[in-house]
């Protein structure tokens, strides 16, 4: 009998115990988060950077932190308000680009920008005349968040921005896919 009274007075030692341990771990939880809560009012409104603990750190408390770069902010449409972009359908662009010429005829290379209606991958389309017919070209956004005209091609020209793509092609030949080549020379005005 004494062996029972003896196992239950261990059982109730080990419960107190087993609740004075988690009582301890809801305390430090606690100042964990007040900590926290404490360290994030500290901070400047217009910081730049991140705060990770360093890697072997098992604390979040460590007053040495290493630093990381934020990601960059959501792309803004910069090219909205460039001349070369219109907020038009394709028939509008195409009547746009036709007032334009001499006798409704432009010269090689008119262009603009418009928004694609068609495809949420292709943000935009480049209306281009060239030897006596509009292309519509996709200005497609690829996955590395790129951009690229046409359709996926292997080793295709990319670039960072809209305006990136305008001012190379200003400068550089672009082959359509009939065969033809143009600059991108001039845009209607808005």
């Amino acid at each position: 009998m004494a062996t029972i009274i003896t196992d239950s007075k261990r059982n109730v030692s080990l419960n107190t115990a087993a609740r004075r341990q988690a009582s301890l771990s809801e305390c430090l939880t606690q100042a964990t988060l007040t900590q926290a809560r404490l360290n994030l009012a500290k901070r400047s409104p217009d910081k730049k950077s991140a705060t990770l603990p360093h890697s072997g750190s098992n604390s979040s408390l460590l007053s040495e932190r290493a630093t990381r770069p934020l990601p960059p902010p959501p792309e803004r449409l910069s090219y909205v308000d460039k001349p070369w972009f219109h907020n038009v359908t394709r028939e509008e662009a195409k009547a746009l680009i036709r007032e334009q010429g001499t006798f409704g005829i432009p010269q090689d290379g008119y262009f603009l920008l418009r928004p694609s209606m068609t495809n949420v991958n292709n943000p935009l389309a480049l209306v281009l005349w060239c030897r006596d017919r509009f292309y519509n070209i996709p200005v497609r956004k690829r996955p590395d968040n790129r951009y690229a005209l046409g359709s996926a091609k292997v080793n295709e020209q990319s670039f960072s921005s809209v305006e990136e793509i305008v001012t190379f092609y200003m400068n550089e030949e672009l082959v359509l896919h009939t065969g033809d080549i143009t600059k991108l020379t001039d845009t209607p005005p808005k």
